[in-house]
């Protein structure tokens, strides 16, 4: 439920797939916690680690991108 709070717009059945796919690409690990109520926490894996450079240029992109759209429209 944190994670959903986090993610503007999500729904919970969308997240649960997401992270089931995550999971079985080896880019996240779940833990289930012996808690009440259950909880669950999921980590980066490694592999998943090694795409931060990846995803932080897509995003740098994205940002450049808007812009450029922006003041091509206004």
């Amino acid at each position: 439920m944190d994670l959903k709070r986090q993610i503007d717009g999500i729904a919970s059945k969308t997240l649960s797939k997401e992270l089931k796919d995550l999971e079985m690409n080896n880019l996240v690990i779940r833990t289930q916690n012996n808690t009440m109520p259950v909880s669950v926490d999921y980590e980066l894996t490694e592999f998943g680690k090694s795409l931060h450079s990846i995803i932080d240029t897509m995003g740098e992109w994205g940002i450049k991108y808007r812009k450029e759209l922006w003041q091509a429209t206004h």
